[in-house]
C-alpha cells in the first residue's frame, strides 16, 4: 500500500487491502513497515502511540478470523519510541517485536539516522499461531544473520519481515537478503514493503516478495500497490531440511 501523510487515511487503505485479502481466503495477512505513517522522523514522532492506541485497536479489530502481522508502527513507551510489529490472531494479541537493528546509514545520497529518535528493542520474537511458529524481524534486521540464528532455536517455518528499503539498497540487496536468510534458516521468508512514492521525503522500494527454503523467489510485486497471494507448504521445509541436512530440527 502507498502510505500517505494522514494516519486515518492509511488505516482506511490498510482496511481495504485486508478485506480484499480475506476475500481471497488468506490465512496470514501482512502489512508494510510503518504502514500508518510516512517513514520520516517528524511523522514517526508525531504519530507514535502509547499503549493500545488507534493503530493497535485497528489491528486487533481487523485480525478477526485471520493471523494479522501489523507491519510496524511507531510505539511510544514512556520517553522512548520503538519501531514495533504487533501480531494478532482472531482479535487477540499473540506477540510483538521491537526492531533491534536500526537504520543508520549515509551512502549515495541516502542519509538516515533512525537511532536519533527510535530506541532499539532488546529481544527477538517468535510467535505461536494456529498454523505454526513465525519469526518476526523488521527491515534492516535482514542484514544480521545472528538475529535469525537466535530465532532458529524456536524453529519457525516462516519469517515475516516488514521492510521499507529505499531505491538504492532495494535493487541491490532486497531480494538477495531475503534469499540468503531463507537459505540460512531453511524456512520461508516474506518481506512486505510500502509502495513507492516518488513525491515522498523517503521513497520506499516496494517489491514485496516471498522466498522458499531453497532460496527461490516464489512471488514478487513491483513498486506499485497491490496484494501478493502465495500458498506455503510447511512440509517443504522438512523436505529441504532432510535433503540438505544442515539442521536437525523438523517442523512438527
Amino acid at each position: 500500500m502507498k502510505v500517505s501523510t494522514s494516519k486515518d487515511n492509511n488505516l482506511k487503505t490498510a482496511s481495504l487491502f485486508i478485506e480484499r485479502a480475506k476475500l481471497s481466503e488468506a490465512e496470514i495477512i501482512v502489512l508494510p513497515e510503518m504502514f500508518n505513517t510516512p517513514y520520516t522522523k517528524s511523522h514517526m514522532i508525531n504519530y507514535a502511540e502509547e499503549g493500545q492506541g488507534k493503530a493497535y485497536k485497528f489491528l486487533k479489530e481487523n485480525s478477526k478470523g485471520i493471523i494479522l502481522i501489523g507491519g510496524s508502527i511507531p510505539e511510544k513507551d514512556g520517553e522512548n519510541i520503538y519501531n514495533t510489529t504487533f501480531a494478532f490472531e482472531n482479535g487477540i494479541e499473540i506477540g510483538k517485536y521491537r526492531k533491534i537493528n536500526l537504520f543508520d546509514v549515509d551512502y549515495d545520497k541516502i542519509c538516515f539516522q533512525e537511532s536519533g529518535f527510535i530506541t532499539p528493542g532488546e529481544n527477538t520474537t517468535v510467535i505461536k499461531t494456529s498454523l505454526g511458529k513465525i519469526g518476526l524481524a523488521i527491515c534492516f534486521d535482514l542484514r544480521f544473520p545472528d538475529l535469525f540464528q537466535k530465532m532458529e532455536e524456536e524453529n519457525p517455518f516462516l519469517y515475516i519481515v516488514p521492510a521499507a528499503f529505499n531505491n538504492v539498497s532495494g535493487p541491490a540487496h532486497y531480494k538477495l537478503l531475503a534469499r540468503s536468510r531463507g537459505l540460512d534458516t531453511q524456512s520461508f521468508i516474506a518481506l512486505c514493503s510500502p509502495a513507492s512514492d516518488l513525491n515522498a521525503e523517503y521513497c520506499p522500494y516496494g517489491h514485496s516478495l516471498i522466498t522458499d527454503p531453497w532460496g527461490n523467489v516464489l512471488s514478487e510485486m513491483d513498486e506499485t500497490e497491490g496484494i501478493v497471494l502465495q500458498n506455503i507448504d510447511k512440509e517443504y521445509v522438512n523436505q529441504i531440511r532432510c535433503e540438505l541436512p544442515i539442521k536437525k530440527k523438523l517442523i512438527k
